[in-house]
């Protein structure tokens, strides 16, 4: 019997991420969660987590590329840790795509919850700054509707 020759595919190289201001589209409707958590103490704690996420296509500022993306709201809790950032971005490991995580206040996600179900929450913006080891920072980030 002839022995199997499985090649292996050639790993996706990423070309260097863009410092400065990224656009994007959301893609569809997003799917959520909320609920509470009993964080393991001393001493224990019951937390609540809010979340959204959403497909996206996000746009790079010099060269226009395009890249799938999965965008997360994050509603911050008491023991999420202190950042200056407005949130962060990763890339996926075996995937050309983006990982985006966004932080909110309570106020702004209700109101997200709305503008979404409504459909009228369609494009955004975000400010990428220097970063290191698949971490880069969001500096800030806004949305864009019409009523």
């Amino acid at each position: 019997m002839p022995k199997s020759t499985k090649k292996e595919l050639p790993k996706f190289a990423w070309p260097e991420v863009e410092v400065g201001d990224w656009a994007g589209e959301f893609a569809q409707r997003p799917s959520g969660s909320i609920g509470q958590h009993v964080q393991p103490g001393p001493p224990e704690m019951s937390v609540e987590f809010t979340y959204l996420i959403v497909g996206a296509v996000v746009i790079s500022p010099s060269t226009k590329m395009r890249w799938p993306a999965v965008v997360s709201f994050w509603v911050r809790t008491p023991l999420t840790p202190q950042r200056v950032e407005a949130g962060f971005m990763f890339n996926s490991e075996n995937m050309p795509s983006f990982n985006l995580g966004l932080e909110v206040t309570r106020q702004q996600f209700t109101e997200m919850v709305w503008l979404f179900s409504q459909k009228l929450l369609n494009n955004f913006h975000f400010n990428v700054g220097h970063g290191a080891e698949n971490h880069w920072p969001v500096k800030s980030w806004g949305a864009s509707f019409q009523l």
